[in-house]
């Protein structure tokens, strides 16, 4: 049976989908004409296909129809997963308190924007965040989609679960080379796998939030392929803002945004958006797609 959601404002499901790239990612398919979402999971055993829209929007209120075949037990399940995805236990109303009195943020709350997509599970947000780096985001898509096709199909729809880390390994470097065209990622993706495929009793605790600032930083850059900038990324899918991923696309826009056309070094990014405290990175992400727009196949 479907069930719905409400989910207190501000809040809007397409325009957050939209300020991160995952949700162009499997195991979850946007319908842009739909303003629809599709997500693939594996609930008792069996994988079943969630559709997720917006039934109802208020001034309070956004209310989110989930369609399926699942019990009700089944749709508990379904909804922890989907706030753990969408990050909906965190409090920004902080946040939003500094948005409303930042002209360059006003329109954040306005927007129902603030919180970013993660995967279902750590072994995948890692995954795709090492698929991505030192790349341009559509050919990380490429990537990830052809990858995505080792995890298990839902009959006759052209949808997948995303693979395991032991799906991973069996397909090997050839695969992940010649299919995933993944480069020289491709050791750091199995090793990845590897630990995943082992066990890896510390991504619990990180999913649960259990994890101080530091003890997350310094588990994040203990995978090879994951540096700073990456680490402070997955550090900002969950929870955690205080410091900035400074990259190429960073650099530039806060050259032609804040610095008159003249380059700034990371400190004078991370110094910009300092009275923003532990929001700095959100406030910038943020910021950004209001100014730019961001284009998810950019």
């Amino acid at each position: 049976m479907p069930f719905e959601l409400t989910i207190p404002q501000p809040f809007n499901l397409e325009a957050t989908l939209k300020t991160h790239g995952w949700f162009q990612l499997p195991p979850y398919y946007w319908h842009d004409d739909e303003k629809t979402l599709t997500w693939v999971l594996r609930l008792k055993g069996e994988l079943s296909l969630v559709r997720i829209q917006t039934a109802e929007e208020t001034q309070t209120y956004s209310h989110l129809r989930f369609d399926g075949r699942f019990s009700k037990s089944a749709a508990k399940i379904i909804e922890s997963k989907f706030r753990y995805i969408l990050n909906l236990d965190l409090d920004l109303s902080e946040f939003y308190a500094l948005c409303r009195r930042e002209p360059a943020l006003r329109h954040v709350p306005k927007r129902g924007i603030g919180r970013l997509m993660r995967a279902e599970s750590l072994w995948e947000d890692i995954f795709k965040s090492i698929c991505g780096t030192n790349v341009q985001w559509r050919q990380a898509v490429k990537m990830i989609r052809s990858i995505a096709t080792l995890g298990a199909a839902v009959p006759d729809t052209g949808y997948f679960l995303f693979p395991t880390p032991q799906q991973i390994l069996q397909a090997g470097d050839a695969f992940l080379k010649n299919v995933g065209r993944v480069g020289y990622r491709s050791g750091y993706l199995l090793e990845l796998a590897k630990r995943f495929a082992d066990g890896e009793p510390t991504s619990a605790l990180v999913e649960r939030g259990d994890l101080s600032l530091a003890e997350m930083k310094k588990y994040f850059l203990g995978f090879k392929g994951i540096g700073k900038t990456t680490a402070h990324y997955l550090l900002a899918l969950h929870g955690h803002f205080e410091e900035m991923a400074v990259d190429s696309l960073v650099i530039k826009y806060m050259k032609e945004r804040h610095f008159a056309g003249q380059t700034p070094t990371e400190k004078q990014i991370v110094d910009y958006y300092d009275r923003f405290g532990r929001w700095r990175y959100l406030a910038y992400w943020m910021e950004f797609i209001v100014n730019e727009g961001w284009s998810p196949d950019a």
